[in-house]
């Protein structure tokens, strides 16, 4: 028995330091494979190459929308890359707003390798080249994180004047996250923390919009309902079908008619009477 126990003991320790060492690779799971293009799917859209504060060349794509007041950028979950995501932006385009979609550090045409910190430095470089570059002002934006992307959002929400925020499939911070899905793993092994809970505390007066769905079989719904109590009006939530990886698609009805109506409340300028920014 005192054999067993510990090889037991042994095994539990292993599997703790193989998760510790290699919680890189556990949690960015990036993909350089271009799936597809903009103007594959019909879309307009012109390459964006961004150059960080450490001096990390990223790829984003601009998919211009004459008509729109507002440009809702993109900040996606942690596999893959922007090009697995154009049926995104072909959604938030007719619903009314630009889009830009980017890729962190290390995914597809971006250089570097991704971290929690250079996480933070890619969304702050594509706001910066937007206003230097393209026009925009910090009010034109609307932040949309999904999964990992909604606490890279949510940050974003803390260091500029943006005029929205939407978090799809987002969860409260990662430790949270190691409870759900290892509930026998410590959480305080987590290397990084992003903390979505705690920048949507200092977000106060920002609309925000939450979208979660009960099939969620990676981030719960539960998490999606806990950021969505913290958070003080003007505030709405969204409860989508599906799971995890495709509920922005299986619930694309529910997807255009809420992300349309709530830039039509953001906007100041759509031809939409009593329309107020």
């Amino acid at each position: 028995m005192t054999a067993l126990l510990l090889t037991i003991a042994v095994g539990y320790l292993a599997i703790l330091g193989f998760m510790y060492l290699f919680q890189n690779k556990l949690l960015f799971m990036p993909s350089s494979a271009i799936l597809q293009t903009p103007q594959e799917a019909g879309l307009t859209a012109e390459d964006l190459w961004i150059t960080t504060e450490d001096g990390v060349r990223i790829h984003a794509w601009h998919y211009p929308n004459e008509s729109a007041e507002l440009v809702v950028i993109v900040s996606h979950g942690n596999a893959g890359n922007i090009s697995g995501r154009i049926g995104i932006a072909e959604t938030l385009l007719i619903s009314g707003a630009a889009v830009v979609m980017y890729d962190y550090r290390g995914y597809g045409q971006s250089e570097g390798n991704p971290t929690e910190a250079g996480l933070y430095k890619d969304i702050e470089a594509v706001v910066h080249h937007l206003i230097n570059e393209n026009g925009y002002n910090e009010n034109d934006m609307v932040m949309y994180g999904r999964s990992l992307g909604g606490a890279v959002a949510a940050y974003a929400a803390t260091k500029f004047d943006l005029r929205g925020l939407v978090l799809g499939s987002a969860f409260q911070n990662l430790r949270s996250m190691i409870r759900d899905v290892y509930p026998f793993v410590p959480a305080m092994l987590a290397k990084y923390d992003f903390p979505t809970d705690e920048y949507l505390k200092q977000t106060d007066g920002l609309p925000i919009m939450i979208m979660h769905s009960r099939d969620d079989e990676i981030v719960s719904y539960r998490q999606g309902r806990a950021l969505y109590d913290m958070i003080n009006q003007p505030k709405m939530f969204v409860e989508l079908r599906g799971g995890h990886n495709d509920n922005f698609f299986t619930s694309r009805d529910i997807v255009y008619q809420s992300w349309s109506a709530y830039i039509r409340g953001l906007c100041s300028r759509c031809g939409i009477p009593g329309s107020e920014k």
